[in-house]
């Protein structure tokens, strides 16, 4: 008690912001820094809504096309900063009806063991999309995503997606591109 008395003088001669950064852990406890990690999780969850203009678009695959597609994790909640640990996916979907596909997939992992992907998309308002993916290997993941398809043209789109890993409690951002096979 006497070290916050001894911290809370000098505080008062110095002002009230160095006694918050003097006493972090007494004023925001361990469990307030989960609730700032999940309310970053949120943000990037919400991010590919945000994208979406609400312009009408109409749906360029059909039942039996195929999505070849490659992404980059630009950001991961587990790692501060942009690209500072990479994780590269490949995948193809399949779409069984125009809204909906099964994918499978592979990723790559820097300081990680690589993984299968096995999921599938949802297409509820095109082009915002939906997604879940299991990822298999020795660090096994379920990954929940949404995102977001811009069209350069016919065949090529450009996506971002956010994805929320359920085992490790991660959520990363993700930019990559997808060719159409008709």
């Amino acid at each position: 008690m006497a070290g916050i008395k001894e911290k809370t003088g000098r505080a008062q001669t110095h002002g009230l912001i160095k006694l918050i950064f003097e006493n972090q852990e007494l004023i925001f406890p361990p469990s307030i820094d989960r609730l700032l990690h999940m309310k970053k999780i949120l943000m990037l969850l919400a991010f590919p809504l945000f994208m979406w203009t609400g312009k009408e678009a109409h749906a360029q695959q059909a039942a039996g096309s195929y999505l070849i597609s490659g992404a980059l994790d630009l950001v991961k909640t587990d790692v501060p900063g942009v690209i500072r640990r990479y994780q590269i996916g490949v995948e193809a979907n399949y779409f069984h009806w125009h809204n909906i596909s099964f994918s499978g997939g592979y990723e790559f992992n820097y300081n990680r063991p690589n993984q299968v992907s096995l999921g599938g998309r949802f297409y509820p308002l095109e082009p915002a999309f939906i997604r879940m993916r299991g990822l298999i290997g020795k660090d096994s993941d379920i990954a929940f995503g949404a995102g977001y398809t811009f069209n350069l043209s016919y065949r090529l789109r450009l996506e971002g997606m956010v994805d929320y890993y359920a085992v490790s409690n991660v959520a990363g951002l993700r930019a990559g591109l997808s060719f159409l096979i008709n």
